[in-house]
C-alpha cells in the first residue's frame, strides 16, 4: 500500500486511500430518499442508474477494491470579488477540464498496477460513471462528506475533484473517515437560493450550480435573482467552508488543475454576444463545454438582470443576443432586458 499510494502521489494526486468494493449502504439509502423527494430535479440519469450506483461491482463484477484519489485545485489566498457586470464561474471549472487529467492519471497508476500485477483487471473512473464516489472516499478514509453535501479532506478542504480505481486485487482498506462539522452551519446559512432542505440534503432544484450546468429548462423566476452573478457553477456554501480558510501550510499546488488567466470571469456583454467561434474557443478542453452557448447566454443574462448601474454595452448585447433568440431562452432574455429597464439600469432612451 505504502508504494501504491507513493505513486498515486508522484502523479500528481495529493491523497489516495483504499477500500473494499462492497455495496453502499449508508449512500444508497441517502440516494433512494433523495430520488424520492424529487430533489434530482431533471437529472433523469441519477434515476436510470440508481441501482448502479449503489454497487461498485456493477461497474466491475470482479472488483475486489477501490482505489480513491483526490486532486487539490484549492489556491491560498481569499477570492476576489469580480469585477462589475462580469460573470461568475466556479473554481472547478477555471482551468482545463479535470476528467480527462484524472483519468489519464488514473490510467497511469493501473498501468503502474499491472507492470506489478500480472493479469491484474482494473477500471477507472471519474464522475461521469454511476458511483457514489464521495461515499467511496469517505469509506477510503480520504475525507468526510460534509452539510453541504461536498467532500471535504482534512487539510485541503472542499476544492477537489475525485477518481476511483477498481480492481480485482484485494488490497488491504484504509480506516473510512469521521465527519467533522460539529454545529457548524455557515454553508447551509450562506446558500443564496436556500438549497439545502436541511443538513447533508441538497434540493437540485434550488441549486445555482444545477440552475446554471444541469436544468433542461428555463430557471424559475422567484430564483433568478438569487443567482447573483453566477453563470456557471457556484461556490457559497465552499467559500464559507472553515476547512477552505488559508493555512500557514503550503498547499498542494496542481499545475494541470490550475487556473487560466481571465478565466474567474468574464464581462456580462462578452457573454451576451457569444458567438459559435468564440464559444467553442471557450470550451475547449474545459468543463465549461457541459453548458451549451445558449444556456450560457441565458445565464448571463440572469447575472444582467442583478447587475446594478448603468451599462449600455450589456443593454446592446441583451437586444442583439433577443434578435437571434428562440423560445425558451427568448423569454430569459426579455424577462432581463425588462427588469433592468424598470430598475432604470439600462439607461437613457439614447441607448436604446
Amino acid at each position: 500500500m505504502k508504494r501504491l499510494r507513493g505513486q498515486a502521489l508522484e502523479l500528481g494526486f495529493a491523497r489516495c486511500g483504499v477500500t473494499a468494493a462492497t455495496p453502499f449502504v449508508r449512500g444508497g439509502q441517502a440516494l433512494e430518499t433523495w430520488l424520492e423527494r424529487g430533489h434530482a430535479g431533471t437529472m433523469d440519469y441519477m434515476h436510470k442508474t440508481r441501482s448502479e450506483r449503489l454497487d461498485p461491482r456493477a461497474l466491475l463484477p470482479e472488483a475486489q477494491s477501490l482505489i480513491v484519489v483526490a486532486a487539490s485545485y484549492a489556491r491560498l489566498g481569499p477570492e476576489e470579488e469580480p469585477p462589475a457586470n462580469h460573470g461568475r464561474f466556479a473554481r472547478f471549472a477555471r482551468g482545463h477540464d479535470y476528467h480527462h487529467i484524472v483519468r489519464a492519471r488514473l490510467e497511469e497508476l493501473a498501468c503502474w498496477i499491472t507492470t506489478h500485477h500480472a493479469g491484474v483487471q482494473t477500471r477507472a473512473v471519474v464522475d461521469t460513471a454511476p458511483l457514489l464516489e464521495r461515499e467511496a472516499a469517505m469509506a477510503a478514509g480520504i475525507g468526510f462528506i460534509g452539510k453541504n453535501t461536498m467532500l471535504i479532506v482534512p487539510g485541503l478542504g472542499s476544492y477537489v475533484v475525485l477518481g476511483t480505481l477498481l480492481t480485482n486485487l484485494e488490497l488491504p482498506a484504509d480506516t473510512p473517515a469521521i465527519a467533522r462539522c460539529g454545529r457548524c452551519t455557515r454553508c447551509l446559512d450562506a446558500c443564496p437560493t436556500g438549497a439545502f432542505a436541511a443538513p447533508y440534503q441538497l434540493d437540485a432544484r434550488r441549486c445555482i450550480s444545477y440552475l446554471t450546468i444541469e436544468t433542461h429548462t428555463p430557471v424559475d423566476k422567484a430564483l433568478r435573482a438569487r443567482c447573483g452573478s453566477w453563470v456557471f457553477g457556484c461556490d457559497a456554501c465552499q467559500e464559507v467552508c472553515p476547512h477552505n480558510r488559508p493555512t500557514h501550510r503550503a498547499l498542494p499546488f496542481d499545475e494541470e488543475l490550475a487556473p487560466e488567466e481571465g478565466l474567474t470571469s468574464l464581462p456580462l456583454s462578452e457573454l451576451l454576444t457569444l458567438r459559435s467561434g468564440r464559444y467553442r474557443r471557450l470550451v475547449r478542453r474545459r468543463s465549461l463545454s457541459r453548458a451549451s452557448r445558449w444556456r450560457l447566454i441565458t445565464n448571463a443574462a440572469i447575472a444582467a438582470a442583478n447587475a446594478s448601474g448603468i451599462n449600455h454595452e450589456i443593454d446592446q448585447g441583451l437586444r442583439e443576443a433577443i434578435s437571434r433568440a428562440k423560445s425558451p431562452e427568448l423569454e430569459v432574455l426579455e424577462w432581463a432586458l425588462a427588469q433592468r429597464a424598470a430598475r432604470g439600469s439600462c439607461g437613457s432612451s439614447e441607448s436604446r
